[in-house]
């Protein structure tokens, strides 16, 4: 693991271009505070600081011979089997970084389909003056970029593009939008103007001065036209398939622990890992001072049930209200929920604790059907076939029996009367799995000077569908909304604002095995009611651990991952120092609707009406909060001469 980073000026002095990589690679120092090391070639300077965990001695980058400079940040997991595919010397070929080299002479930009792992890699090309950058399937890895005219800057995090660009850079107006809406930035769009990101298995190309790109990754998924496994195969199969993904990411000369969170997915990573650990596994999680989102009860029992050696750290409101400054400063982007926050302390702490690689349990939601969206969908679709039917409508009950408006007689026959709005689909839109969870837009948008909100949205959608591969239109309901929270929440906010950037701000290194290629191919080759049938979260999964796991533990629903929000910030008898530097300037932060935000701190501060505080309310003051404390960053990162 590692951060990187490259710039190309031309018209500059190379000595000028090389003090300003250093500087980019100052500010990232924590993705690799063991090693450090940068090249030099005319208009062009790139540099990786680097977390040393495969090939500790062998692994130093950037590195070059006559034609090419070559650095990368990740782990190409299966490195050693394509060394004996094609039969390179080992003493030689003995390093990660030296087989991508190997192979990019070999295969060109074609040596992507080779590689298995997670990856953000950077190609120079001395005698044509190109630069290449690629990104792994689902954007584990970050990688930004920077262009204008003759000149291209790169790197693992937004911080370092800004250091070395002499420009005023601003939060851009359009990712609020677009975070209002769909809870993180599509496409490209980044939260800072003028700076893009390399989409997920994407290559970007410079060459001349011109920038292009194209998908090198096609989502098995939207390729799948058959099932290939019947209900009893799958129940078989499952077990080795994960098993096998988790014996490829065992890659390191270094230990590893895994986070708990006291669900299914982690635990059942936890149980093969503490089967192939020759010492008990380490363990680690969150626990939360309120009661309402602390899960260390079954975390706990997991821990106990498998032997591992197990460490949480409590989570205070305070906590939260006393980092969140320094996490927008790691994720960079705006930010519609606090979860972060404690994950950031978490890395923190497996850290301190003398480790590098943590696995989790990311990628199962999306891959076997584990969000309350995808059921969700499937009761709008079945009650859309019979509007007026007493009973199809109490399903979601069923679905939601963990909320209060879904608990309470009254509330749950408004809740009724909102969605029964929702059913029809008529012109069989492509979103309509999700149009329930972005029909927040319009009391978010509220609390900003944004268009009309009915305007703005279909100029969202619009957009979004530009981003939308061909064969989204072939494939079932279940595959689409899965397609969407794989290209929206997971690849820019879960691996990204709560994964890569808060492990890597400690210097810590996660990996994913549900998101393992091979693995994610297997999944889609299985039917969607197979992997959850009606609305049972998982059952695949589920199935294939019941024998090696408690029964209460295979048996408990699905709990969304979250943390205290705006009451961290803000009560009847205290003002965070944060939240109070923020109200003082929020007169001169033109996009915030000064009127409506004030109505919603008042509702916030008093005792009564903060206890009827919903999402959307959250939502809408920590996005305005992420809006001021990443300006602010921002101007810390500038240019300085």
């Amino acid at each position: 693991m590692c951060g990187i980073s490259g710039i190309y000026l031309e018209k500059v002095e190379p000595k000028t271009i090389n003090l300003l990589c250093k500087q980019m690679l100052e500010l990232i120092n924590h993705r690799g505070p063991d090693e450090k090391r940068i090249i030099n070639h005319k208009s062009f300077s790139c540099g990786v600081v680097r977390l040393s965990i495969e090939a500790i001695h062998y692994g130093k980058q950037p590195i070059e011979n006559d034609r090419y400079i070559i650095g990368f940040n990740g782990e190409i997991f299966n490195y050693k089997s394509l060394i004996k595919k094609y039969n390179f010397s080992s003493k030689i070929i003995n390093c990660e970084i030296k087989l991508l080299l190997k192979l990019w002479e070999l295969k060109h930009t074609k040596f992507v389909n080779e590689i298995k792992g997670q990856y953000a890699i950077f190609i120079f090309d001395k005698l044509n003056n190109e630069i290449y950058l690629f990104r792994d399937p689902y954007g584990i890895r970050p990688l930004f970029y920077y262009h204008e005219k003759n000149s291209l800057v790169f790197a693992s995090e937004i911080k370092s593009i800004i250091r070395a660009v002499n420009n005023d850079f601003q939060v851009d107006v359009e990712s609020l939008k677009q975070i209002s809406m769909f809870w993180t930035n599509i496409g490209k769009q980044t939260s800072v103007k003028g700076i893009s990101e390399l989409e997920p298995g994407s290559c970007l190309v410079w060459k001349s001065g011109q920038v292009n790109s194209f998908k090198f990754y096609k989502e098995p998924l939207l390729e799948i036209c058959n099932y290939n496994y019947s209900k009893t195969d799958a129940k078989k199969s499952f077990f080795s398939h994960l098993n096998n993904s988790v014996e490829k990411q065992l890659h390191g000369e270094v230990g590893f622990a895994i986070y708990l969170s006291g669900g299914i997915d982690s635990a059942a990573i936890a149980y093969i890992l503490s089967k192939k650990s020759k010492k008990p596994l380490d363990t680690f999680s969150i626990s939360f001072q309120d009661s309402d989102y602390d899960e260390s009860e079954a975390q706990r029992q997991i821990s106990k049930f498998l032997g591992t050696h197990h460490s949480e750290i409590k989570i205070k409101n305070s906590d939260i209200s006393n980092n969140f400054s320094k996490v927008i400063d790691h994720c960079e982007t705006l930010l519609f929920r606090t979860a972060p926050v404690p994950l950031f302390l978490l890395s923190k702490h497996v850290r301190n604790s003398g480790h590098k690689v943590v696995y989790t349990g990311e990628g199962a939601d999306e891959m076997l059907l584990g969000y309350d969206i995808f059921f969700e969908n499937r009761i709008r679709k079945f009650w859309s076939k019979d509007i007026n039917s007493k009973y199809r409508g109490e399903l979601l009950r069923r679905l939601y029996h963990y909320l209060p408006q879904f608990k309470n007689s009254r509330y749950f026959k408004i809740a009724k009367d909102f969605y029964k709005k929702t059913l029809k689909n008529d012109d069989n839109n492509f979103f309509y799995s999700h149009l329930v969870r972005w029909s927040q837009l319009k009391q978010i948008a509220s609390y900003f000077n944004l268009p009309s909100s009915e305007i703005l949205e279909n100029k969202l959608i619009e957009k979004f569908k530009h981003t939308i591969p061909d064969g989204f239109s072939k494939v079932n309901g279940d595959v689409q909304a899965q397609y969407l929270e794989i290209s929206t929440l997971l690849s820019n906010y879960l691996l990204s604002s709560q994964g890569d950037r808060m492990a890597m701000a400690n210097s810590i290194e996660s990996r994913y095995p549900y998101l393992d290629e091979d693995f994610v191919k297997y999944c889609s080759l299985i039917d969607p009611k197979i992997k959850a049938p009606i609305i049972s979260s998982k059952k695949l999964l589920r199935e294939a651990f019941k024998d090696k796991l408690p029964k209460n533990i295979i048996s408990r629903p699905k709990v969304a991952y979250q943390a205290p929000e705006a009451k961290c910030f803000i009560n009847n008898n205290f003002v965070s120092e944060n939240a109070q530097d923020f109200i003082e300037n929020m007169d001169k932060i033109d996009v915030i609707n000064k009127k409506n935000f004030s109505n919603l701190i008042d509702k916030i501060k008093n005792p009564f009406s903060s206890q009827r505080l919903g999402f959307r309310e959250n939502m809408a003051f920590i996005i305005g909060l992420s809006y001021f404390n990443l300006n602010n960053s921002i101007k810390k990162w500038q240019f300085k001469q």
